[in-house]
């Protein structure tokens, strides 16, 4: 009995797909070296309902391979508050051995919020050093075209900037 050429196709067709999604684990945990800083908090602005704030988040990739990283979605607390979440759409290279900062707007409702809302004024009113955490995921791009979700969850110290621009 002859083996059909359909039977080598399989072969090939799965050692193909096996191959490929070993480069797409191999690059999941390139991006786990990668490194991440929250680089600062702003205070934007103030309305009747809501504060207006940016975060500051630098990705560093010290590998000798670019990177394209794409839908951010996080939840952002500050000092243990949770003051909203954001997103960022839209495709961000990150240049091998280099870095790329990304800038976020978060809308904290002032009725989300509720008590937590004057230690949460109290914390950005100041020039000091605060806790950001950024949870979340994103997705990055592992083989042309093709992106895999990879989950993050970041605390750092961030540089309180409100009285630097407001001033």
């Amino acid at each position: 009995m002859a083996i059909k050429p359909n039977f080598f196709q399989a072969v090939a067709a799965v050692t193909l797909a096996y191959q490929a999604w070993k480069y797409i684990m191999k690059q999941k945990t390139l991006l786990e070296k990668w490194d991440y800083d929250i680089l600062a908090i702003r205070l934007l602005g103030v309305t009747k309902d809501y504060l207006d704030i940016q975060v500051e988040l630098e990705l560093q990739n010290p590998s000798a391979v670019s990177l394209t990283v794409s839908e951010f979605e996080m939840d952002v607390y500050v000092d243990g508050i949770k003051i909203g979440n954001t997103g960022k759409r839209g495709q961000y290279s990150i240049p091998k051995y280099g870095r790329n900062v990304l800038k976020f707007q978060v809308r904290a409702y002032f009725k989300a919020l509720g008590p937590s809302l004057a230690v949460l004024i109290s914390k950005i009113g100041k020039i000091d050093e605060v806790r950001v955490r950024l949870k979340g995921r994103m997705y990055v791009e592992t083989v042309p075209g093709v992106f895999a979700p990879v989950p993050f969850d970041i605390t750092d110290s961030a540089l309180n900037l409100y009285k630097y621009f407001n001033d």
